[in-house]
């Protein structure tokens, strides 16, 4: 039981679990141990801990969230694009 604490802690640093357990084990990784499972569990609990500590969240702060969300995405589609096309001029110096 507590082998699984071993696992998790490599899913918190985004880590291949799946080759790990299969590795020690040599059976296939349980569904427990999956990365949206535990997504979906970290989830819940946060959820049930605003509702427990009466976190409230108006309409002023869901259009921040939004507005800062498209400026967040616009930006990384942006770094995207720059680092992108600096591997393609590094490929190019290379040949």
């Amino acid at each position: 039981m507590f082998k699984i604490f071993k696992y998790l802690k490599l899913l918190g640093r985004f880590r291949n679990v799946t080759d790990a357990y299969e590795e020690e084990t040599g059976k296939v990784r349980p569904a427990y141990l999956s990365r949206r499972f535990v997504g979906a569990v970290v989830i819940f609990v946060g959820a049930m801990l605003s509702l427990y500590f009466g976190v409230e969240i108006s309409e002023n702060i869901l259009t921040n969230i939004t507005e800062s969300l498209e400026k967040i995405a616009a930006a990384g589609i942006v770094l995207y694009g720059l680092v992108m096309e600096i591997v393609g001029i590094v490929k190019a110096k290379k040949k």
